[in-house]
């Protein structure tokens, strides 16, 4: 059995979620990029996750999900890890939602689904 790291977490979005062009990819899919803002239980503790949902779930992100859009999201968790130009080692997590519930009203952001909606998305939809 291989390791793997999962996290749920509920938060909102920093931003409306972005797609990348994929027009040059090999295996063109679907995917939504955002920024989620999850609150710790301190006023000012407050962490942010970038996200990747592909497939079924980046495209329900991508419809119904705007900045201040309230989430919960279940998926995996790496840590992408690069040079910046000053030659110093960064790194952040990164978070491949696989499922997504819209919560709040459709008045917190661009969406005009249901209060509550949970998507479930096999990994037959997933491109890896």
């Amino acid at each position: 059995m291989a390791d793997i790291a999962t996290i749920t977490m509920t938060g909102r979005l920093t931003r409306d979620p972005e797609q990348p062009d994929a027009k040059n990819w090999k295996n063109p899919v679907l995917v939504s990029k955002f920024s989620l803002a999850v609150n710790g239980f301190k006023k000012d503790d407050v962490s942010f996750f970038d996200c990747e949902a592909w497939g079924k779930v980046g495209e329900i992100v991508q419809q119904y999900c705007g900045k201040g859009k309230q989430v919960a999201v279940a998926g995996t968790i790496r840590i992408d890890k690069w040079e910046d130009k000053d030659g110093n080692k960064r790194s952040k997590p990164v978070v491949n939602v696989r499922d997504v519930t819209l919560l709040g009203s459709k008045d917190d952001a661009k969406a005009t689904a249901p209060k509550q909606e949970k998507v479930e998305v096999s990994s037959d939809d997933l491109p890896f």
